[in-house]
Parts: structure tokens; sequence; C-alpha cells
């Protein structure tokens, strides 16, 4: 049977993402979580403007092409050979006031990016606003995987998996048994059934995860709980898109993958329940 668009795109885009995260330096994967952040945020602007909210979407992109340039260097490592043949690895350290810094300076642009973007003074605030609020609801969640992929490339596995499996129950069994509307003015084809079934995958994996060659750390137990937890926020970030994409009168975010959208339809559960699976872990 021959392949559509949608499995054609996911059998590429998979194996290169795959690839990055397992056989590249940390380095390279926080480069490619940049730029799909990067293309996400844009799309985000791009949905604000035809709802009607002014944008400074080039001041909006620096700003958050430094939020996650910094997670990039913060929370990867660099290799470089001396001309000797010595391999010298540099990991970059923690630095609580560099990140302060860049929130003060994120507060700076969103109050002068109406300025910028030639807003009209009545809606100064709303451009400010919203300018702001995709950096912090798109490229600061982002940085988790940057996070998560100094714990190991499993970690990040993990993420997708429980994200994976919770949209796969959700599909099929509300496909075949779903009845009841979860959310009908945002999302009319997602029923509770669906995402009752999509919970109970993801945390039937996650106690498998916690068990096996993922995350043993975590145990059957922890895992179940952070499959549950990370798969409701994942749901929760799908049904925010959906809000946005309805207010800006568009079925998709973009066009990047051909049957899936841009890319912040790909993206969107994983901004959710990347910071629970990395919160997590970060105290386990």
């Amino acid at each position: 049977m021959a392949l559509g668009k949608r499995e054609l795109a996911a059998a590429v885009a998979i194996p290169i993402v795959l690839a990055v995260l397992f056989l590249g330096p940390p380095v390279a994967f926080n480069a490619l979580v940049g730029v799909v952040g990067l293309g996400a945020l844009w799309e985000f602007y791009r949905m604000a403007e035809k709802s009607g909210h002014p944008v400074a979407k080039a001041l909006g992109i620096l700003y958050g092409g430094l939020v996650l340039g910094d997670a990039a260097i913060l929370w990867g490592r660099f290799r470089f050979v001396t001309p000797s043949g010595w391999i010298v690895e540099v990991a970059a350290k923690e630095r609580p006031g560099g990140w302060f810094a860049l929130a003060l300076l994120g507060v700076g642009l969103a109050a002068v990016a109406p300025l910028f973007g030639r807003v009209p003074p009545a809606a100064a605030l709303s451009s400010a606003a919203t300018t702001a609020f995709g950096v912090l609801s798109i490229a600061l969640p982002a940085t988790t995987l940057c996070y998560l992929r100094q714990q190991s490339p499993r970690s990040v596995l993990f993420l997708f998996l429980i994200v994976w499996a919770c949209d796969s129950g959700a599909y099929y069994f509300g496909r075949r048994y779903g009845a009841h509307r979860l959310a009908p003015v945002v999302s009319p084809k997602k029923t509770w059934e669906g995402s009752i079934a999509g919970l109970v995958t993801a945390t039937l994996f996650g106690a498998a995860a916690g068990t096996w060659w993922f995350v043993p750390e975590l145990g059957p137990w922890r895992g179940a709980l952070v499959g549950a937890l990370a798969s409701s926020a994942g749901q929760v970030g799908d049904l925010v898109e959906s809000l946005w994409k309805r207010g800006a009168g568009v079925k998709d975010s973009g066009v990047f993958l051909p049957g899936h959208g841009g890319f912040y339809d790909r993206i969107d559960s994983l901004l959710f329940a990347g910071p629970v699976v990395a919160a997590f872990l970060a105290w386990s």
C-alpha cells in the first residue's frame, strides 16, 4: 500500500530526530530544538495577528532565540579536537544570575515591542502581552528538552513516547468508542473516552518505562505517575493550541510537514508535558 503524505513525512522526520538525539552531541539536538522552537514561535505570532493581536515578531523571535540559545549552551557539551589529537570536552556551568538577567531583558523587550512594531496606542498593551506570552509559552518550555537531553537521550525518548502513546490510545480508542465530546467548540473530534484511553495508555507505558531501560531511576510507580501527569498536561497543551487556531480561523499552525501541519502542531503537547517529565527527573 502506498504511503500517504502524512506517513511519508513521519517516516523521514522521525529517523532524523532520533539520529540527532542518539548519535549527535547534546548541542546538536539542542540546536534542533532551537530551530523547531523558533518555527513554532513564528507560527504562534502569525496566528495571533490573524486573531487581531498585533505582534512585534522580529523582537519576539530575537528574544526567543536568546532563551533557546542560552539553554542550548547551558545544557550542551562541546567537544574539540586539538592539533595534537587530544579531545577536550567543555560543559557549560549553570548560571542562575544569567537567567535572571535574561528575564529582565525580556520584560524590557516586551515593553518596547509596540514601538518597534509601529502598533497603534490602543493596541500597544495587547501587542506587548502577546509578544511576551509567545516566548513564555513556547520558547521557555521548549528548553526543558535541552535539559532532558543533558540527562540522557533516553529521557527525551521517554517524553516522546509518553506523548505518542497518549495520542495513539486517544485516537484509536476514541475513533471506535468515542461518544462524548471533550471540547466541542475547540476540538470537536476529541472525546472523553479517547482522552481517558490516552491517559491509561501513557500511564501503563510510564510504569513499564520506569521498570525497564528508559528511566529505571523512577521505578514503576513513579513512572506511572509521570506518564499520567505528563500525558494529561500534553492533552491540555493540544487543546490550548486548538483554541489559538480556532480563534485565528486556521486548521494548522503552518505547513512545514505535509499532513502534519506546522512546527507548533508537532510540539504543542511536548511544551506542556516536557516540564512535567523534567521536574520529576530533576527531583529523582
